[in-house]
Formats: C-alpha cells, sequence, structure tokens
C-alpha cells in the first residue's frame, strides 16, 4: 500500500568509470531518494555533473514505479541523490536502482544494502541491457556485496557469455531479471536466487531428423569430412584448455562436441563444421581470460594476423578452385574482422570491449585455420587457371546489390576483395552479404517448405553447394520435429541457407565461365588486378594514338588537295 507521507530511502549502484579500460575501473556509490508529497518534479542532484541521459533515466523511473504501484506521479517530488560528488553521472544505466528505490518509498520500505543493481529501465517497467558489466561487478565484489541483478540476456549469445565470465570471474552471482517485478522478487527474498547459467548447450530431435538425403555430383565428401574431423579437433583442443573457473561451460561445450560428432556421422558435414566453429568461439573467449587487457587482447590481434599472413593458398587449377577461393575467402573475412576488433579495441571504454575484442578474433582465428586445412585437403590435378578481368563485372554488380542491404561484415569482405583483383572472392563474399543481411523471409512457413526444397533440389553439384543444401535440410527437418519458437526460427534458418546454396552454385557457373587455361601456375589477384591496370593504360595509350594518327591523315590529306587544286589548268596562284 503506497503512503501518502514522506519517506527516504537508499541503494547500491555500480557505475564505470570514464575511459577505464581495466576490470578494476568500476565504482559502487550509493543512491538516496527523499520522496515526498508534491507535483511530480524529478531531481536528480549531487555529483559534479549529471548528464541529461540520467536524468531523462530518472524521470522514466518515477513513472515505472508509479504505475507498478498504481499511484499518481504528478502528487509526488522524487528527489534523488548520488553521494559521491566529485565524479561526473552520465547514462541511462541507473535506471532500475531508481525505480526500485521509488517502489520501496512508495511501500515505506528500505533495501537491504547486500546486493546492487544495473539496467536501463522504461515506462512499463521493463529492464534494458547496459555496458560495463565487468567493470561494475568487480566493484559490487570489492564492496562486499552478495550478489549483482543484471538485465536478462536472453539466454544465450555474447551477453549471456559476458554475464558468466563477470560471475566466475569475481565470484558474485549475477542474477538476470527482465522486468521490475522480478527484480522485487529477488531483492524482496520471494524468489530464489538463480545465477547465470553458461547456457552453451544446444540440442536437436537428431531421431526425428534422419540421415541427409541430399546427393551431390563432384562434391568429395571424403574430403570435407576431413574438414569436419579437422573443425571438431581444434575446438576440442580449445576446450580443453579452458580454466577451472568455467568447468560449467567446459563441460557443456564438451557435450556440444559430441553431438557435432553425431550430426556428421548422419552426412551432415558442414552443418557439423558450422556449428563446432560458433562453440570454437565460446571456448576460445573463455581460454584467453588472460588476455582481457588492452595489451594482451592487441597481441593476440597482431599473433592472428601474423598466422593468417603465413596462410598461403596453392595455384589455382581447374579441380581445386571451390577450395582454394572457399579457402581465400575466410581469409578475407578473418581480416574484416581483425578490422573490427582492432577497432573494438581502440574505442574500448570499459572491459566488456575487451572481451568482445577477444571473441571477435576468435572468429578470425577459426577462419585462418579452416583456410589452411581447406587448402591442405584441396585436390592436386587439374588445369591450372586464371579468372579473366571479365569478372570484374559480375563482382561489381553483386556487391552493389549487396550495398542495398547495409553493411555487414561479408560485404566489406568482398569489397576489399575487389579492390585487390580478386574478383572471384568479391563475388562470393558480395552473395553471403545478399542472403544473410536482410533477415527472416516475409513468407509463411508452408511457402518456405516449397521453396526450401527445391533449392535443395537444385543445389547438387560443387564442393559448396550441396554442403549448403544439406544444411537447410537440417534446419528444415529440424522445424517439422519442432514446435513453438523453435519451429520458425529453424524454418529462416532452412530457408537462408538453401537460398545461399542455390546461388554459390550459380557463382560457380559464372567463375567457371571466366576459366583462362595457363601453361604453368595461374597469377594472383593482385597481378590480375595490376593487368587490368596494365591493359587499361596500354588502352588510353592506344586510344591516344589512334587519335594522332587519325588528326596525321586529316593534314596530309588536305595538304594533298590543295596540292592538286595548286597545279589545275587555268588556276593562277595569288602573288605572295
Amino acid at each position: 500500500m503506497a503512503s501518502a507521507g514522506a519517506y527516504t530511502t537508499s541503494m547500491h549502484a555500480p557505475a564505470v568509470l570514464a575511459n577505464a579500460s581495466n576490470d578494476t575501473a568500476g565504482a559502487l556509490t550509493t543512491i538516496m531518494l527523499n520522496l515526498t508529497p508534491g507535483t511530480g518534479a524529478v531531481v536528480v542532484g549531487g555529483p559534479s555533473s549529471v548528464a541529461s541521459s540520467t536524468l531523462d533515466s530518472a524521470v522514466t523511473a518515477a513513472a515505472a514505479a508509479s504505475a507498478y504501484m498504481h499511484v499518481n506521479e504528478s502528487k509526488y517530488d522524487f528527489n534523488y541523490t548520488i553521494m559521491d560528488r566529485n565524479i561526473s553521472v552520465s547514462g541511462p544505466s541507473a535506471g532500475l536502482v531508481f525505480t526500485l528505490l521509488a517502489v520501496s518509498a512508495f511501500e515505506h520500505k528500505q533495501i537491504q544494502h547486500n546486493f546492487t543493481a544495473t539496467g536501463t529501465i522504461s515506462g512499463a517497467g521493463q529492464v534494458g541491457l547496459i555496458g560495463g558489466v565487468l567493470n561494475k561487478v568487480s566493484a559490487a565484489k570489492a564492496h562486499g556485496m552478495g550478489f549483482v541483478l543484471v538485465p536478462y540476456a536472453g539466454g544465450k549469445g555474447f551477453e549471456n557469455m559476458l554475464y558468466y565470465i563477470a560471475q566466475q570471474t569475481y565470484g558474485i552471482p549475477l542474477v538476470q531479471v527482465s522486468n521490475v517485478s522480478q527484480a522485487l522478487g529477488y531483492i524482496n527474498g520471494l524468489v530464489p536466487l538463480q545465477p547465470t547459467q553458461p547456457n552453451i548447450t544446444v540440442s536437436y530431435p537428431l531421431a526425428s531428423i534422419g540421415d541427409s538425403n541430399v546427393t551431390c555430383s563432384g562434391c568429395n565428401a571424403s574430403a570435407f569430412g576431413g574438414l569436419v574431423g579437422f573443425t571438431l579437433n581444434f575446438t576440442n583442443s580449445t576446450i580443453s584448455s579452458i580454466g577451472g573457473s568455467y568447468s560449467g561451460a567446459k563441460s557443456e561445450l564438451a557435450s556440444d562436441s559430441r553431438l557435432f560428432g553425431q550430426i556428421a556421422g548422419m552426412g551432415y558435414l558442414y552443418t557439423a563444421a558450422d556449428f563446432a566453429f560458433l562453440d570454437f568461439m565460446q571456448a576460445f573467449t573463455l581460454a584467453n581470460t588472460a588476455n582481457y587487457t588492452v595489451a594482451g587482447a592487441s597481441n593476440l590481434i597482431n599473433s592472428t594476423s601474423n598466422y593468417c599472413a603465413s596462410v598461403v593458398a596453392p595455384e589455382l587449377t581447374s579441380s581445386n578452385y571451390e577450395y582454394v577461393l572457399g579457402g581465400e575467402l575466410r581469409q578475407y573475412w578473418a581480416n574484416a574482422t581483425l578490422n573490427q576488433s582492432q577497432q573494438t579495441l581502440g574505442a574500448v571504454q570499459d572491459a566488456d570491449g575487451l572481451v568482445n575484442s577477444v571473441y571477435q578474433t576468435a572468429s578470425s582465428v577459426g577462419w585462418c585455420k579452416a583456410a589452411a586445412e581447406l587448402y591442405s585437403i584441396a585436390p592436386g590435378n587439374g588445369t591450372y587457371v586464371q579468372t579473366s578481368v571479365g569478372l570484374k563485372t559480375a563482382a561489381a554488380s553483386a556487391i552493389n546489390q549487396a550495398r542495398s542491404y547495409g553493411s555487414s561484415m561479408y560485404l566489406q569482405a568482398a569489397i576489399d576483395a575487389y579492390n585487390s583483383g580478386d574478383y572471384a572472392v568479391a563475388l562470393y563474399s558480395a552473395t553471403y552479404a545478399s542472403v544473410f543481411t536482410p533477415g527472416a523471409p516475409n513468407v509463411s512457413e508452408a511457402q518456405m517448405y516449397g521453396d526450401i526444397s527445391a533449392n535443395i533440389a537444385n543445389a547438387t553439384r560443387g564442393l559448396w553447394p550441396p554442403q549448403f543444401a544439406s544444411q537447410a535440410e537440417f534446419y528444415m527437418r529440424s522445424s517439422l520435429a519442432s514446435k513453438g519458437a523453435n519451429s520458425s526460427v529453424y524454418a529462416a534458418d532452412a530457408y537462408t541457407t538453401s537460398l545461399l546454396a542455390v546461388r554459390l552454385q550459380k557463382d560457380n557457373s559464372v567463375i567457371n565461365a571466366s576459366f583462362v587455361p595457363v601453361s604453368g601456375p595461374g597469377v594472383s589477384g593482385a597481378q590480375v588486378l595490376a593487368l587490368e591496370q596494365e591493359v587499361s593504360q596500354l588502352g588510353a595509350i592506344l586510344v591516344v594514338n589512334t587519335l594522332l594518327l587519325f588528326v596525321a591523315l586529316v593534314v596530309l590529306l588536305y595538304m594533298a588537295l590543295n596540292h592538286r587544286r595548286s597545279r589545275a589548268p587555268g588556276r593562277r596562284r595569288r602573288a605572295r
């Protein structure tokens, strides 16, 4: 029951110090609320400066708390005081704390000082994501807090892993909440604390999915199986190197790896390798906690860049081109991602950014490892070939189409490859950008199933198209065997993957048609670009020479005509 009388309460709130780049640069402050009868004024004071984003957050919090308590906020004044006077406060992440203070003041209850909380707040009382988790949890631990309330991270993905890393690093539970009601349940002791779990384990209804039925021509499944085994091996090796603090995640990742082996045994080769790759990124991040510093992350980026540069593709032939171009494609992705990782590191404001930089680097490591394996299993026969400069037009067209969907790592890699004269790789990467950037298809599941089946049937040639067709088949069968939201997600994944399969097969046809046989090893993309520039320069010279020759012929013709006229009968020459 809300009270009309004045009431004062306080609560701890974590913050990130400006421009902090290590996991100790957090602060734990105290915020006090003096709630009094009034006219709806909301004030935030105390520090040397308070940004408008913080004040806006307090205004939203007052409205959310009033709505939760079913009271008229215009009849109260909310006077918040941040007790640290020598700091500058900005950002909306104290919204949850502001709201909990207001609810407790309405109820005339003091908040226990054994916990802290962070999160933005909406007018409806929903808790939103924030930054600086590691810094804030570090400060909470240093001040003896028993647990930290954090925004719900969606169950999986990088944010959940970030929570798990912070929790295990500092030995303090991170409890995820979606709204004010959940938060109050935890702080009032009505609900047992539920610490963040790794939540990495995946499961698929393998018995209902069955073995892959995709047939292929020239797909070399045995060689591709070697790539799958290689991926599982380097993923398992990385999982084994994870430290003891993350035993829960380590166990889940190992369980996943065994499942992926089963999926590979059912004929879904690329699917198993793809899933293992995603787990490798998480395992790599957990195994590199020592590099969650600016110097450590920078060294990791540099060593990865050096490793990727050491991976050299074999010469292109008519038999190995999908292996070679597929490996080069992944190296371009790795370089584009390393650039992103370097940018993340350069702009880092908190320890979360350091972890993100390591996580991004993980994908580059995996892609360059995959490229090295593709080169090692590439067939050694076939005719040496090079792609003609005419492929440039097809690559440019594909890039322009991809641009219409917005920026992505795939698009950046396509542009980088194009600028380097590697037009076949540019074409491939632009296709990935066009397929994966737009998002879920705006069609019914029934329509998607029909399109998926047709795409699978039309992607049976070469190395990569049948593998993506097989993955589309895996997702489609997962969708049919599932219920609820998972069914729609799997259907969308199947649609996208099947579309990639048929488009890559079309790309292969275009690339094949551009091949020019050579007597020895072909030329590199840089050499193709240099040759193209040389041809362009020669063309310009030829045009100029042709024009000069034309002008000379006109002059000679003019002179000849004048000479003939001067010698004609009855014509007089003018005296000079």
